[in-house]
């Protein structure tokens, strides 16, 4: 072999050498771009976990608070359940001449702790929609955004001098 072969054979080797660089070098992008694929996807699924998560404190939030306010109203008036200053507002709402021509009403409680976990709630008193009967939104909001709500339907009627509500269902 001469020297001009030996020339062509190294320069050959150099053009393979960076043909071979040239590959590897997409390979690793190629790789790279699926890592990042991969990391995205991972950080979208825990962020809508995440939500979900808070959605459903907020629905059992509503939920438990709805559970417990059908309790004390279909237990007003028993012997035994005791005075319960928001049941006897209720009551006032429904009976007191000074809540006659109010039609509805909304009382507010902050959140129950400051850490953000649970919402505030609103609950809106409705005697106007269906005559004889109280309607009544649970809603839970996290600053101005309603983020859970619950509307229950009782029926009232008087019975010995106090105020009985049935519970007729949720809507």
């Amino acid at each position: 072999m001469g020297s001009a072969d030996l020339k062509k054979s190294q320069l050959h080797k150099r053009r393979n050498r960076g043909a071979a660089m040239i590959v590897v070098v997409c390979v690793m992008a190629v790789v790279m771009i699926l890592s990042l694929t991969l990391i995205m996807a991972a950080y979208q699924m825990l962020a809508t976990v995440s939500d979900e998560g808070r959605d459903e404190v907020y629905y059992q939030q509503v939920m438990s608070f709805s559970k417990v306010l059908r309790q004390r109203l279909e237990d007003n008036g028993a012997a035994g359940a005791g005075s319960d200053s928001l049941i006897d507002h209720i009551n006032k709402f429904m009976t007191d001449e000074a809540y006659k021509d109010a039609d509805t009403e909304a009382l507010e409680a902050a959140a129950p702790t400051s850490d953000g976990v649970y919402g505030s709630i609103t609950l809106v008193l409705d005697k106007k929609s269906s005559h004889g009967n109280l309607v009544v939104t649970i809603s839970v909001a996290d600053g101005n955004t309603t983020m859970s709500s619950c509307t229950c339907k009782y029926e009232v009627h008087e019975e010995a001098g106090a105020v009985k509500y049935t519970f007729k269902g949720y809507y």
